[in-house]
């Protein structure tokens, strides 16, 4: 049987009653020591109490408490606070195995201590998605984690289905560009590019909270055109903070009915060429004369509005920067060159603009 250390609460002077009294609360019968005799050893990890899972990696010399309230943000337990105390009653806070788990959608704190006390290994694929890659890019990622192939990336978000609420705004014809949300996924081995992508559009309609969507609609955005302007800022944004800057100044053009005039806008126009694509890359760094004038809908250095549809996958930041946008006067910026660190300055009028372009244009 493992052994575990003596609680900490006996040298703090609480009684075995008052202990016992909590984890009656808790639905847990005993006292702490029983309860400790009953967590499993690793040759008996105790089975996930119902068949859906969430992926969840408990990182090396994590607290207690900030494991608690990871699993309280991913819904598997109700409280951070009584895993935190659970883990401390039990005398396991420093038995918290690093690793890769499987844990039951919604669990109780105890069964999930004894999942994560008792390093059971699960073999599972782990992918990482940087903000703002167009899909034909996380493909390759897919690939190259172990997925299946590229073609069987795409073919599973060409017939992949959005949720109610996301499905009703997206124009028909139109791809999935912009609905994976990016971050990093764990699934267990076996899982195929239709698992990872129904994972990326299930978290992408969780991240993309009602509260973001109501934020946009009420400057006049539908979830799809949301997601579209949310992608230009990722392509634009290096710098965090100057994401609701750069959304506020497209607020402020399209309320003027202008043209957004963003070069990520054109690079995606240009890569719908695949002769392009083969000696560019998906998004050409130097941009021509022709480049600008491409007739593409999506080149918004020539029409006026939104693009009909997002160019990359944008991250939580810059969904959070379209739906609260800084609110200035900003109508232009420009890349700081002598800088070169991917801020922007920016300008209210042209001449101001202009001005910029000459001091900060080059480096």
């Amino acid at each position: 049987m493992t052994k575990f250390p003596g609680t900490p609460f006996a040298a703090a002077g609480i009684g075995v009653t008052v202990l016992v009294a909590l984890l009656a609360a808790w639905g847990i019968a005993g006292t702490p020591a029983s309860v400790r005799s009953s967590l499993p050893v690793a040759a008996e990890a105790p089975p996930p109490s119902s068949a859906a899972t969430v992926p969840f990696t408990l990182e090396r010399g994590a607290s207690a408490g900030e494991v608690g309230r990871r699993l309280e943000e991913l819904g598997i337990i109700r409280s951070a606070r009584q895993f935190e105390m659970l883990a401390r009653l039990l005398g396991v806070q420093g038995l918290l195995s690093a690793g890769d788990y499987l844990l039951p959608e919604r669990a109780s704190a105890l069964t999930v201590l004894q999942l994560l006390t008792v390093k059971e290994s699960v073999p599972v694929l782990r992918v990482t998605f940087p903000e703002g890659l167009r899909i034909e890019e996380m493909a390759v990622i897919a690939e190259q984690a172990g997925f299946g192939t590229r073609d069987e990336f795409l073919a599973a978000t060409a017939r992949a289905q959005l949720p109610p609420g996301l499905a009703e705004y997206l124009p028909e014809g139109a791809t999935l560009q912009g609905y994976l949300f990016p971050d990093t996924y764990i699934l267990p081995v076996g899982s195929t590019m239709d698992d990872l992508v129904a994972y990326m559009i299930r978290t992408l309609d969780e991240r993309f909270t009602p509260e973001l969507r109501a934020a946009a609609a009420a400057r006049g955005l539908n979830p799809h055109q949301a997601l579209t302007l949310a992608s230009i800022v990722e392509r634009e944004a290096v710098i965090p903070e100057e994401r609701p800057l750069i959304a506020g100044v497209f607020y402020n053009r399209l309320a003027a009915g202008d043209r957004l005039g963003a070069d990520p806008t054109v690079q995606y126009a240009v890569a719908e060429d695949p002769a392009s694509v083969r000696q560019y890359g998906w998004w050409k760094k130097e941009l021509t004369i022709i480049d600008l004038e491409n007739p593409s809908p999506y080149n918004t250095r020539l029409f006026p509005g939104l693009p009909p549809g997002p160019i990359a996958c944008p991250g939580l930041a810059s969904i959070e920067a379209v739906a609260r946008p800084a609110v200035t006067d900003y109508y232009y910026f420009v890349a700081d060159a002598k800088k070169g660190d991917g801020s922007h300055v920016f300008a209210v009028t042209f001449a101001e603009h202009e001005q910029n372009i000459a001091l900060y244009g080059s480096p």
